[in-house]
């Protein structure tokens, strides 16, 4: 059973490999490093061979007897391989043969070349050159479809090369970011939850914040901070509340240019509240949580400057007798505005 699977494994290999034109090589010198295809340029026998230019072989790409690949542009592309290959960067089309009663497919005998540099440098050979010898082998229809193929390959090549640069500066600009970040920060806040003072129940109390926070980010843009925010709240009462969080957070923070760059962070920490009226306070420890949205600009190595928007929640005891909606709940909760100064180190 193995013999045989090896035997039609090997009859199948044999059949793939027939079907394709068989291309034969006869060298002159190997002393050429292998080019890129796209670098060989096209001649006919008639055209002018740029000066010192060096003979290295022939190729011939030909029936196998089983070739079915067989158009002009697949048996010339071989050609054009085959010549990349040995190092050759000019081919000089001898011999072109139709699909006739000997073969159904194209035939071509070629002599490759190695053209001097100096060639290049001044212009000497260029595209005109190898569509002039193309246009003269090929029936108008044939190199009409040549040349349409060539510019959608050219704009492909094109369009991956602009997406290669900009992945390259993109990777840049995220070398040069920073990896960690000191925010100080401060701005008004709203509070947006009720709130009772005695009898008297507040909604959308103006406040203020300071905010002091670190973030450590990776390359992936990705990372973790520490968060510390006082927020400062008076009431027509007299009443003065006071909330101190400081906690971890996760961190994500990205960059279009080397000189803005944009976060993101969630933080659940521990939370000191306290309210004071004339020299008595009371006060609850609780768990508060934070998410923060910033942006920044750099104006020096080490300094930007930054606004970010703060929402911080935190529960606590219900007063008796304060009646609450469906899916409310008594706390705080703050949406906050603040900016100030960003160092990078």
């Amino acid at each position: 059973m193995k013999n045989r699977n090896t035997n039609t494994l090997f009859l199948l290999v044999l059949l793939l490999t027939s079907c394709n034109p068989r291309v034969v090589t006869d060298m002159l010198t190997n002393e050429w490093p292998a080019t890129k295809p796209d670098s060989v340029y096209l001649f006919h026998k008639t055209d002018a061979i740029p000066p010192e230019s060096q003979e290295i072989g022939k190729v011939k790409v030909v029936d196998t007897g089983f070739s079915l690949n067989g158009s002009f542009n697949q048996v010339m592309q071989l050609a054009i391989n085959a010549t990349a290959e040995k190092g050759g960067n000019g081919l000089v089309i001898t011999e072109h043969r139709w699909p006739d009663g000997h073969s159904t497919i194209h035939r071509v005998w070629g002599t490759m070349l190695r053209i001097p540099e100096s060639t290049f440098m001044y212009n000497e050979v260029s595209d005109s050159v190898e569509y002039s010898a193309l246009k003269q082998i090929l029936p108008e229809e044939e190199y009409a479809e040549f040349m349409e193929y060539k510019a959608t390959k050219q704009f492909y090549e094109q369009q991956q090369k602009e997406l290669e640069e900009r992945v390259e500066r993109q990777q840049e600009i995220i070398r040069q970011a920073p990896r960690n970040v000191l925010r100080i920060s401060a701005g008004p806040t709203l509070m947006t939850s009720k709130y009772m003072v005695d009898n008297h129940q507040y909604r959308n109390r103006v406040g203020i914040d300071i905010c002091v926070d670190y973030d450590h980010v990776w390359k992936s843009g990705f990372g973790f901070g520490i968060n510390y925010l006082h927020n400062y709240t008076s009431f027509d009462e007299g009443v003065k509340s006071r909330v101190n969080y400081i906690g971890p957070s996760a961190v994500f923070a990205f960059s279009r240019t080397k000189n803005f760059r944009c976060d993101l962070a969630w933080g659940i920490g521990y939370c000191h509240y306290s309210d004071s009226y004339e020299g008595y306070s009371i006060a609850q420890n609780r768990v508060g949580l934070m998410m923060r949205v910033g942006a920044e600009w750099r104006v020096a190595k080490h300094l930007a400057l930054g606004a970010q928007i703060n929402v911080f929640s935190v529960r606590l005891k219900k007063p008796e007798g304060l009646e609450l909606e469906k899916n409310e709940f008594y706390g705080i909760e703050h949406f906050g505005l603040q900016g100030g100064l960003r160092y990078y180190f």
